[in-house]
């Protein structure tokens, strides 16, 4: 994916340039807890199921909770959607394994390309961003897979009804109460809605310019949208992997940003609006109301707090490996996290899905 081998590059570029270089602002406070392997094996990338420590995954990506605790996670090189169930095991949802191809269907005998995000309807229903396809499927709570918006295989821009929208590169993923579904729309750097019925429009954002902007709705710019939580209130919350910044999207599309400093790269903890982030993916609201954000290209998980501060969760920025123990320990390029009820934190890292327990827990 090209904003992978962007990371990689941009990350080997930091560290040289000493962009890394912790002043005082910029470090971390120590958070006490713990940095452990929740499910599958730190090392490469395989597919097993059975249990939580039997399983493997091949690159696991976005990741979601439904209301009984169960968490679905995309496993991306797998090409499956699997299910960390509350009794321990890991099982496939809907896909075949490795038959990396677009086919809906019954769930065990559907096909994904890319699965790279997950979002849980109230009722069950699962919506994935099968990214390489570009299209957003469903799975029903019959078992059925179908295509919830898009066409397979054709990349492009057009709202409209389901199968006459066009997406690029769909990544992250929010579905409220109400069953609307958010789309981070990566490539065409907007972000998308689409209704209950399937129809698509645009909720931010302008297709083909890029940039930065905040304002209401078509007005605003974004530079590649990726990760996308929503909050109780209905706002959408976006990480922008080119902007390096986190922004916030009312539900009548106004556009503000919300943390970090647009186009700036860099590392720093603090207030929201003087916060650095590099490259960050997934979002994930914690039960106290903290925002969650996977700081791949600074090898951190990082907590915006209610009142606007930003700090680390984990990940000492090293990012050459990922190595459990006390906090902060060391992430390699995070990708997926998700906020678990009991206020500890899942993170995906090196095939691995780690868990992140605070000995103050982040929940009310």
């Amino acid at each position: 994916m090209q904003r992978r081998q962007f990371i990689q590059s941009a990350g080997a570029l930091a560290l040289s340039s000493g962009l890394f270089s912790l002043t005082p602002r910029a470090q971390a406070a120590l958070v006490d807890g713990t940095l452990a392997v929740y499910a599958g094996a730190i090392g490469p990338g395989e597919y097993n199921a059975g249990t939580f420590a039997q399983a493997r995954f091949h690159d696991p990506r976005g990741m979601a909770r439904d209301a009984q605790g169960n968490v679905f996670v995309a496993d991306y090189v797998n090409s499956v959607v699997r299910k960390l169930g509350t009794d321990g095991q890991v099982s496939i949802v809907a896909g075949q394994v490795e038959q990396r191809d677009a086919r809906n269907g019954p769930a065990l005998q559907a096909r994904f390309y890319s699965p790279e995000c997950v979002a849980v309807a109230a009722d069950g229903t699962l919506f994935v961003s099968d990214s390489g396809s570009n299209t957003v499927r469903r799975i029903g709570r019959d078992g059925n897979v179908t295509t919830w918006a898009g066409k397979i295989d054709v990349e492009g821009f057009a709202d409209g009804p389901g199968s006459k929208a066009r997406f690029n590169h769909p990544v992250g993923l929010g579905v409220n109460g109400q069953g609307v579904v958010y789309v981070a729309d990566a490539y065409n750097s907007t972000v998308r809605r689409i209704s209950p019925k399937g129809e698509v429009s645009t909720l931010a954002g302008l297709a083909g310019d890029t940039g930065w902007r905040d304002g209401r709705g078509t007005q605003a710019r974004l530079n590649t949208p990726v990760g996308l939580a929503l909050d109780a209130q209905g706002n959408v919350f976006v990480s922008e992997y080119f902007n390096n910044v986190i922004r916030k999207i009312t539900p009548a599309g106004q556009v503000s940003t919300f943390a970090g400093q647009p186009g700036k790269g860099g590392f720093a903890d603090g207030k929201a609006a003087q916060a650095l982030f590099l490259h960050p993916q997934t979002l994930s609201f914690a039960p106290d109301g903290s925002l969650i954000v996977a700081d791949t290209g600074n090898n951190r998980v990082r907590r915006i707090a209610p009142d606007g501060t930003v700090s680390t969760l984990a990940g000492n920025g090293e990012g050459e490996k990922v190595a459990p123990g006390a906090l902060p320990g060391t992430l390699h390029q995070p990708y997926g996290v998700q906020a678990l009820a009991d206020g500890s934190v899942l993170v995906t890292g090196m095939n691995a899905i780690l868990r992140i327990q605070l000995a103050t827990p982040l929940k009310t």
